[in-house]
C-alpha cells in the first residue's frame, strides 16, 4: 500500500543513486555511509511500492523503467530541494529571490530571450536570475509545480492552472544542408521526398501540429528519421542525412553555417506564448521580465534571426 510518510533522505538518496548510478558514489555525496543509502532506497521503494533500481554486477544501480519515470515526475521537486538552504540564507538576508524562468532548449538558447535578459539586467543589475531548459511537455508541470516563475513556450497550453499569454507568430521551416540538392529551392512540401530522407521530431506538440497540417491537406508524412529534440533533427540535417522539417527557433539556436532554412508548405502556423500560474499576481521583476519579453519580441533583430514569417504578437 502507498504511504504518505516520504522523508526528504530518501528522495535525496534516490537522487544520489540516480546522479551517480551507485550506491557506493552515492553515500561519497551525501557525505554517509553505503548501508544508510541502501535503507533510505529500500524504504522509498516499499512506500512506494516499486522498483526503482536493478541492481547490477560491479555494485551499478540501472534505474527500471518505472525509475526512470518516477524521476522524470518528480526531478523539479527534487531539485527545489537542493535550494532550501539557499531560500533560507536569503530570508535570513531579506534577499528577493532569483527570477525562475523556463523555455525549450531551442528558446533558451533564442536571441528573443538573450535580447530580453540584456534589457532586464539593464534595468535590474542585481537581478537574480535562473534559467531552467526543459522539455516541452516538462514546461507546464514546473510552472503549475511552482518551480519556475514564468515560461516561454509553443501554444496552446492543456492545464488550466495556467494563462498563456500571445508572444510571437511564426511557422514550421524545413532545414537542411546548403550542399543538398533541394536548398535550391525557396520552399519545400511533402512531394519533394520521395527519393530524401525525412527528419522529424516525435513526442512533442510541435510533431502533433506538423501531422495535424499534413493530414488536414491529404498527406501522411513518412519519417525516415525521428529525433525526441528538435534541435537533434537540425543536426542531423547539416550532417547531410536529410531534411529536417521543424520550428524555426531550432536552426538560429545551432547557428550552423552549413544549414540554410526554407518555407514549409502547407504552412503550419506556431505561436509562442508567455505562460504564468493563475494562482497569484506576479512580482513586480517578473512583470518587468515579461514587459521586456514582449520588447525583445517586437525587435528587428530577433525578427530577422527567427527567420520565414516570424511577427509579433498584438495581444
Amino acid at each position: 500500500m502507498l504511504s504518505n510518510d516520504i522523508k526528504v533522505q530518501q528522495l535525496r538518496a534516490y537522487q544520489a543513486i540516480m546522479v551517480t548510478g551507485s550506491v557506493t558514489a552515492a553515500a561519497e555525496r551525501l557525505h554517509t555511509t553505503q548501508p544508510s543509502i541502501s535503507r533510505q532506497l529500500l524504504a522509498l521503494e516499499e512506500m512506494l511500492g516499486l522498483r526503482l533500481f536493478d541492481r547490477t554486477s560491479g555494485g551499478k544501480m540501472a534505474p527500471t523503467p518505472v525509475g526512470l519515470k518516477f524521476y522524470h515526475q518528480v526531478e523539479g521537486t527534487l531539485s527545489g530541494l537542493a535550494h532550501i538552504p539557499d531560500i533560507a540564507k536569503g530570508l535570513l538576508r531579506n534577499e528577493q529571490p532569483p527570477v525562475r524562468i523556463g523555455a525549450t532548449p531551442p528558446l533558451t538558447n533564442s536571441p528573443l530571450l538573450s535580447d530580453a535578459l540584456r534589457m532586464a539586467y539593464q534595468a535590474h543589475p542585481d537581478m537574480r536570475l535562473v534559467v531552467e531548459s526543459r522539455p516541452r511537455q516538462d514546461i507546464e508541470e514546473w510552472i503549475v509545480g511552482g518551480q519556475i516563475d514564468v515560461a516561454l513556450a509553443l501554444l496552446p497550453v492543456a492545464s488550466p492552472f495556467l494563462d498563456a499569454q500571445p508572444l510571437l507568430d511564426t511557422s514550421v521551416v524545413a532545414v537542411l544542408a546548403k550542399t543538398h540538392p533541394l536548398a535550391k529551392r525557396k520552399s519545400l512540401s511533402p512531394e519533394h521526398f520521395g527519393k530524401t530522407r525525412l527528419i522529424l521530431p516525435h513526442r512533442q506538440l510541435l510533431r502533433i501540429l506538423i501531422d495535424q497540417s499534413a493530414a488536414e491537406h491529404g498527406y501522411h508524412l513518412k519519417p525516415d528519421i525521428e529525433a525526441s529534440s528538435a534541435l537533434t533533427c537540425c543536426r542531423l540535417a547539416a550532417e547531410g542525412m536529410g531534411v529536417a522539417i521543424c520550428d524555426s527557433f531550432s536552426p538560429t539556436a545551432m547557428s550552423d553555417p552549413r544549414l540554410c532554412v526554407r518555407r514549409w508548405e502547407p504552412t503550419v502556423p506556431l505561436a509562442y506564448g508567455i505562460l504564468l500560474p493563475r494562482r497569484a499576481d506576479p512580482r513586480p521583476i517578473v512583470e518587468d521580465l515579461l514587459d521586456c519579453l514582449r520588447r525583445a519580441a517586437h525587435t528587428s533583430g530577433v525578427i530577422a534571426a527567427i527567420g520565414i514569417q516570424a511577427t509579433a504578437s498584438r495581444a
